[in-house]
């Protein structure tokens, strides 16, 4: 009888904890009545001062959760990662995403972006270095690119006449090693997600880059999951479109881009 009321026991402890694992993601925080919203991003952006993620894109997260009287709770994470826990529900919201159909089986996109990235084409910062930002100068090269990332028809075409040699790797800091190592004479990248990801290396060398004109600029969203039962139970998609709208017409997105000495959306026209 003991030995069945110890097992019965377990059994019970084991239920409560499997309850309390699919409910706590929404459980407000102590000392507050807020709700949590569990908000991912990808972790080769990721930059942290006194312990906090810092930027444009957790600040508007920031932002638009205190707008609707939520908390937020921020977690940087490799892309898969990221991406299966959208999928799976473990995270409510991802922000800093660019469009793919596929992801809309999942998650639905918020109807503004939140930003722009525009390419820039990396090399180390050598006496002899011959590249510039003009597609001549890369000519028969071995250029690095994000997996996923499509700068657009007029980019391809400049690869295919100048007989570019393409490989594409499946993160930032990859993109950093290869090309510190040489493996690369050169790697198309967003301008904040290399220089993060290398800043994060210890590399021997330093890197220049140069904007690319001949390419498309990227616009980056909000994701919230259809998996995820807090953001459908509280209807996210809805509220952080309304938040998202009053907040880009009335500035706010801007003031905080300019906090950060960047723009909102002219910077790729620059």
């Amino acid at each position: 009888m003991e030995r069945f009321n110890r097992l019965y026991t377990f059994v019970i402890l084991i239920i409560m904890s499997i309850v309390f694992s699919n409910v706590v993601q929404s459980e407000p925080l102590k000392g507050t009545n807020k709700q949590i919203v569990n908000v991912g991003f990808m972790s080769s952006i990721k930059r942290v001062d006194e312990g906090k993620y810092v930027g444009a894109l957790p600040d508007i997260m920031r932002m638009i959760t205190s707008e609707l009287n939520y908390d937020v709770k921020l977690q940087a994470m490799p892309i898969k990662r990221l991406l299966k826990s959208l999928e799976a529900g473990r995270l409510d919201v991802v922000i800093g995403l660019f469009k793919r159909q596929e992801r809309e089986v999942y998650a639905d996109y918020l109807s503004l972006p939140i930003g722009w990235v525009c390419a820039n084409i990396f090399v180390p910062a050598l006496p002899n270095q011959k590249i510039s930002g003009s597609p001549a100068s890369f000519s028969k090269k071995r250029i690095g690119m994000l997996r996923g990332a499509n700068w657009g028809q007029k980019l391809a075409d400049v690869f295919s006449e100048h007989q570019i040699i393409k490989t594409d790797v499946a993160s930032y800091t990859v993109l950093a090693k290869m090309l510190d190592k040489g493996r690369f004479d050169a790697v198309v990248a967003s301008n904040d997600a290399f220089q993060s990801a290398a800043n994060q290396l210890d590399l021997k060398h330093q890197f220049v880059n140069f904007p690319l004109s001949n390419t498309n600029s990227l616009a980056m969203y909000i994701l919230v999951s259809k998996h995820s039962k807090f953001a459908q139970e509280a209807q996210l998609t809805s509220k952080f479109n309304l938040a998202l709208d009053t907040l880009t017409k009335n500035d706010s997105i801007r003031q905080i881009y300019r906090r950060h000495n960047k723009t909102f959306d002219e910077h790729c026209l620059k």
